[in-house]
């Protein structure tokens, strides 16, 4: 007979359909278990006396991993779980994370916004409203915020905001940004409410940043931001919109944003939306970019893969896992895709809207599907989250997006796209969540996607030397799946 008891950090808890959960201390990693299992894990609250002995095998197991892993100890029988830590059943669906847009103004004046926000005529929610989310995303155990705009360093209560984020225990976990605010006195208030988030900010190429954002000084104010992020510690990562004019420039930007120690670099077309709809002079094709890009990489892998970048939805060189993958092939392949989520961002995730609906994702926000879906102002998020549209498509598999289109069925390559992304299918116009993105289609239908694998596999094994690290010991490795595996994790979240 023994004892054991969670570490402090540790918390009990379950949502609609993922019952049997275990959150970290950072609050975006969590398990899943079947109910066998989670029956010891119930028992770590220094009151069960556990019989080891009639422990099932599986049970013996998780036992001596949890304990070694240092997220159960044993006890003598009188220490108890912290009231954060006994078991909290929250009232709706699982969501990971949610991106909020707090406001939809902007201090920039973006060519390529797809948001208009130069043009924003919106008001931004009262503090009421704000704090009526809040209180929503803390009752169904959301504990993972990332806030962004417009440009969310605008909107005058913004340090009001960190305050009611702080208060509720839900950690900022990135903070999207033009960069022209970041300045000390805001990273001193996020240490001071013991927030630190990662910074994604957006660069649009050497010489041609002020041009595309409408600001004089924008490149070097997002420059001092860069320098500012890494002496505090910062980590950041970076979205940079092609056009024309600065896809012949990829080294050097690369290059740049290097030696800033930006960590990730995401490469984007800028799409004919929003205001670019009318900047047609500037446009690139997808095609044209693929090119550059192919054409760049021998440099790139040459320079030693400066940064992680996806390049477009070619291809994503990612240092720090030493994988290289191909962006638009979201789904195996193999027999049994089809039941895979249509958009696991959306089954995981949530966005905001500066007028608080509840959407998929940010990019529908303000197009001709934005009325289909529910605002949290006017119904409870745990209801939203529970009965609607949006936990309809939520829940959609792409065996459903390709059964929706008879190009897809006849298609070779639908157990790998599944009829592309969400809302590329929808765009600014459409409604069908389950139409066909024809960027996608094209990628595949057009040999860019035999030309990715071959890159992949010439370039698998070019990564920089590891560093050595032990999982055991590392406690940044020591988080999701700890305990179930990487691919049982998967498994349990797509299946419930």
């Amino acid at each position: 007979m023994a004892y054991y008891v969670l570490q402090d950090g540790f918390e009990l808890c379950g949502w609609k359909g993922l019952p049997f959960a275990l959150r970290y201390p950072n609050p975006h990693f969590a398990d899943f278990f079947d109910r066998e299992n989670y029956r010891l894990v119930y028992w770590l609250d220094g009151k069960h006396d556990i019989d080891i002995e009639s422990l099932t095998e599986p049970q013996k197991k998780l036992l001596e991993r949890l304990v070694r892993l240092g997220i159960a100890v044993p006890c003598d029988g009188t220490k108890t779980l912290a009231p954060s830590q006994v078991y909290k059943s929250y009232p709706a669906m699982y969501k990971n994370s949610v991106q909020w847009s707090i406001t939809g103004r902007c201090n920039y004046k973006c060519r390529h916004c797809f948001m208009s926000a130069p043009d924003y005529a919106g008001q931004d929610l009262t503090m009421e409203q704000i704090v009526r989310i809040l209180d929503g995303l803390a009752e169904c155990g959301i504990r993972c915020l990332s806030l962004t705009g417009g440009e969310a360093l605008v909107h005058p209560r913004f340090y009001d905001i960190l305050d009611g984020i702080a208060s509720r225990g839900i950690m900022l976990e990135t903070l999207y940004t033009n960069g022209g605010l970041v300045d000390t006195r805001l990273l001193d208030e996020l240490e001071a409410r013991k927030q630190h988030p990662a910074f994604h900010l957006s660069y649009d190429g050497a010489g041609w940043h002020d041009w595309l954002r409408g600001v004089d000084g924008a490149e070097a104010a997002v420059m001092r931001a860069f320098r500012l992020l890494r002496e505090r510690g910062f980590r950041t990562s970076v979205s940079m919109c092609l056009h024309r004019h600065n896809i012949g420039g990829l080294k050097e930007s690369i290059d740049l944003l290097a030696a800033e120690g930006v960590s990730h670099v995401k490469m984007n077309v800028a799409s004919p939306t929003g205001r670019w709809k009318n900047e047609t002079e500037h446009f690139i094709s997808q095609d044209a970019a693929y090119e550059a890009i192919c054409a760049y990489l021998p440099q790139y892998v040459e320079d030693g893969m400066p940064v992680s970048v996806q390049f477009c939805g070619l291809i994503d060189f990612n240092k720090e896992m030493r994988e290289i993958r191909i962006p638009f092939r979201k789904y195996s392949g193999e027999a049994g895709a089809e039941r895979s989520f249509a958009c696991g961002s959306v089954k995981n995730g949530m966005y905001i809207s500066p007028a608080g609906k509840i959407l998929p994702c940010m990019t529908l926000g303000g197009t001709a599907i934005d009325p289909m879906f529910e605002s949290v102002l006017e119904k409870p998020l745990s209801q939203i989250l529970s009965d609607s549209h949006y936990r309809d498509v939520c829940l959609a598999k792409m065996g459903d997006c390709i059964g929706h289109n008879e190009k897809c069925r006849d298609c070779s390559y639908c157990l790998v796209c599944g009829a592309g992304c969400r809302a590329c299918a929808c765009g600014e116009t459409g409604t069908d969540y389950y139409g066909i993105d024809e960027t996608a289609c094209h990628f595949f239908r057009s040999g860019w996607y035999e030309k990715a694998k071959a890159l992949t596999e010439q370039y698998r094994d070019s990564f920089p030397p590891a560093k050595s690290t032990d999982p055991e010991k590392d406690t940044e490795a020591v988080r999701v799946a700890v305990v179930l595996g990487d691919a049982e994790h998967r498994r349990r979240i797509e299946t419930c």
